[in-house]
């Protein structure tokens, strides 16, 4: 369960915001959120269309003039990309610029097997191809020993990355990279193909045309690379994704339709990151990436919509890879609940696909809310993936711990690492020991809305504003409104029960959700049950009406007290680590035999419960005393826990069990009597 906090800004200071700008009130809260208070800075935010000077950027006069030179003078130019869709399409963009002025050109894409960025056997092959210049693309910042080795085989290299930059650049002709210490540009965030693509304005020397005829795809590879969609980013996006429907690209066009995107259909930065980026990745997740790039750079038409659809079987197969991984880690979590009561949640498997585990890890912090790190052991050696949440660094927490790793590279929010596999256990004690030194209670996961609204917000009008704000992404959420004291009324299954839909009375209005999130069997909430929603909103169109139409992103029980909660929950993980507690907590979460009573009828009178939260909440129960009792139950044999999704069944037993007499009720009773 995340934690919710509602953003605030003062009313005189909306409206003030809202007569300047002369905008409406809803809109002018938005912009406030995004920490813009005035008119000329919305006026900025929603009409900038300007592209920075690529010379701004430290070295680019210098890629410059080493490509001009290795052109005119027919030298062979081998642009070396990266294995993700930020790589592939910073690939496409270069080389393709340099085919079209008749550069002598080629491209290279490791594989996922070589490894990320230049290796020296990747570097002998583009040799011995004649090659004479190599400009990377979204990698090499930190190829010191590679860069030496590309000289000693008497080529040059101009390196464009947007990377962190090591203490040691490497030996290049040119370092483009907006994050050097000396780069006074302003483009710290741009994404690699945001730097491949000021590279090739700087050698048309023309930035609208350029942004014109190579926009799409840095779009596409920028809002694959989860930047922040501000400044530059946005104007990228923005213009890139307007031009997907007219774009002349084959292979694009050929993609395009295979996600099921029409010709007339406007493309969001949403449908690009759900649609056309995991199809890129998957390439080089389950192929080559090369497979990718092949598509927007053949020249072979009656091959697109084939190789198009080779993406989408390859994201097929990363789907049920993913699915597969996703259950086997649902059965370790079953045999074994501490995994997920941990302060950071550490799984390992065998076999699993290293292109996959950091989506895995990924959607295993959406449902536990805590860091993770899903590992894959490769024989001797083992690669993981880690995500997190705000305000736990895992880039500190793997330097603290390097000595357990290979080798390790990320950020606060991402990482990945490499360890020998036999340390994976004292690796995952010491995550959790650096935890504990770190936090008393951990931080939580949290959901931000943009504002509580009321029946008279949600009005075509208002939806309509938020297409100003597009696109969305990284730093620029799609809002989440939040939505206090909604009646649920009717439900219907969607996708044979997959999703479903349901209609709220929400202050004398009814308005329809769309329910993504959970199935219907297991949506834990009835006809007359009073619910805050958080959702996203925007204009559905079918017939030539307009209407509101909300997603939901979380639900949860009118007056649910969250601080409450997470001090219950708090306090049941650290029992269930065996961590000292208070010894007045004993008097407060051992359930005594009416409220093991109550959780057990709640469970027999519906067959199961869908959430503990929401079941705990219901019946007035501390959510610490709920789990014991469930946990209390398991042991007798009583029912049955599912770890992973959160919920409960009833299991058909022989006779009673008394329940104050069996081990589990004294092992804890001793438990809280020491402490």
């Amino acid at each position: 369960m995340k934690k919710w906090s509602i953003r605030k800004q003062d009313p005189e200071t909306v409206k003030e915001l809202a007569k300047e700008c002369g905008i409406s009130e809803f809109a002018a809260r938005l912009l406030l959120n995004r920490g813009i208070s005035s008119r000329e800075e919305a006026d900025s935010f929603f009409n900038n269309d300007e592209i920075s000077s690529p010379f701004e950027i430290a070295d680019m006069d210098k890629a410059v003039e080493a490509i001009n030179e290795a052109v005119d003078n027919g030298d062979k130019i081998t642009v070396y990309g990266d294995y993700d869709c930020d790589g592939v399409t910073a690939t496409v963009i270069l080389y393709g610029y340099l085919e079209a002025i008749g550069a002598e050109a080629d491209w290279y894409i490791p594989s996922r097997e070589e490894g990320y960025g230049l290796n020296l056997s990747a570097i002998d092959r583009i040799c011995e191809s004649g090659t004479r210049l190599i400009v990377t693309v979204d990698n090499g910042i930190s190829a010191v020993k590679e860069a030496d080795y590309i000289r000693s085989k008497g080529m040059e290299l101009v390196i464009t990355d947007h990377h962190q930059v090591p203490d040691i650049l490497p030996q290049a002709r040119a370092v483009v990279d907006p994050h050097r210490i000396d780069d006074l540009s302003g483009c710290k965030e741009l994404a690699g193909c945001g730097v491949a693509l000021k590279l090739v304005m700087a050698l048309e020397g023309d930035i609208q045309s350029v942004l014109e005829n190579w926009g799409d795809f840095a779009a596409i590879g920028t809002v694959g690379d989860l930047v922040p969609l501000t400044g530059e980013n946005r104007v990228i996006v923005r213009s890139g994704l307007s031009s997907l429907s007219v774009t002349e690209n084959g292979g694009l066009h050929s993609l395009l339709r295979q996600c099921g995107i029409d010709e007339d259909d406007e493309v969001s930065s949403v449908t690009a990151a759900f649609t056309l980026c995991p199809r890129i990745n998957a390439a080089g997740r389950f192929s080559h990436a090369k497979e990718a790039a092949e598509l927007f750079l053949s020249d072979n038409p009656k091959m697109y919509d084939k190789m198009a659809e080779n993406l989408t079987l390859l994201n097929m197969k990363r789907q049920d890879e993913e699915k597969r991984i996703l259950e086997e880690i649902s059965v370790k979590i079953n045999e074994d609940p501490l995994l997920i009561k941990s302060r950071i949640v550490v799984i390992s498997g065998k076999g699993w696909s290293h292109g996959v585990i950091g989506i895995v890890a990924s959607k295993l912090l959406n449902r536990f809310g805590k860091p993770v790190i899903v590992i894959t052991e490769e024989g001797e050696t083992a690669r993981g993936s880690a995500r997190s949440i705000e305000g736990f660094s895992l880039f500190d927490m793997l330097t603290e711990l390097s000595d357990c790793l290979i080798k390790f590279g990320g950020h606060t929010a991402a990482a990945g690492l490499t360890l020998e596999a036999s340390k994976i256990t004292e690796f995952t004690e010491k995550v959790n020991g650096y935890a504990a030194g770190k936090y008393a209670d951990m931080p939580k996961d949290s959901s931000v809305a943009e504002m509580s609204v009321y029946p008279d917000d949600l009005n075509t009008k208002n939806i309509e504003d938020l297409d100003f704000f597009q696109p969305f992404g990284v730093s620029n959420p799609a809002p989440l409104l939040h939505m206090p004291g909604c009646i649920i009324k009717s439900m219907r299954p969607l996708k044979d029960g997959k999703y479903l839909a349901f209609n709220v009375d929400f202050g004398g209005r009814e308005f329809k959700v769309l329910n993504f999130r959970s199935d219907y069997e297991s949506f834990g909430y009835r006809s007359g049950d009073k619910a805050d929603l958080l959702v996203t909103a925007d204009i559905n169109e079918y017939n030539g009406n307009r209407s509101i139409s909300l997603k939901l992103s979380d639900i949860r029980f009118s007056g649910f007290d969250q601080n409450r909660f997470f001090a219950a929950e708090d306090a049941y993980e650290k029992l269930c680590r065996g961590e000292s507690v208070p010894a007045s907590l004993a008097k407060r979460v051992i359930p005594d035999r009416s409220v093991q009573m109550t959780v057990y009828d709640i469970i027999r009178k519906n067959g199961s419960i869908s959430s503990c939260a929401d079941a705990a909440f219901s019946a007035g129960i501390n959510y610490c005393m709920f789990r014991i009792s469930l946990d209390l139950f398991e042991s007798a044999g009583l029912i049955r826990l599912d770890h992973f999704k959160g919920t409960a069944e009833t299991v058909k037993v022989a006779g009673k069990v008394d329940l104050d007499t069996c081990g589990f009720m004294k092992a804890l009773r001793e438990r809280l009597a020491g402490a």
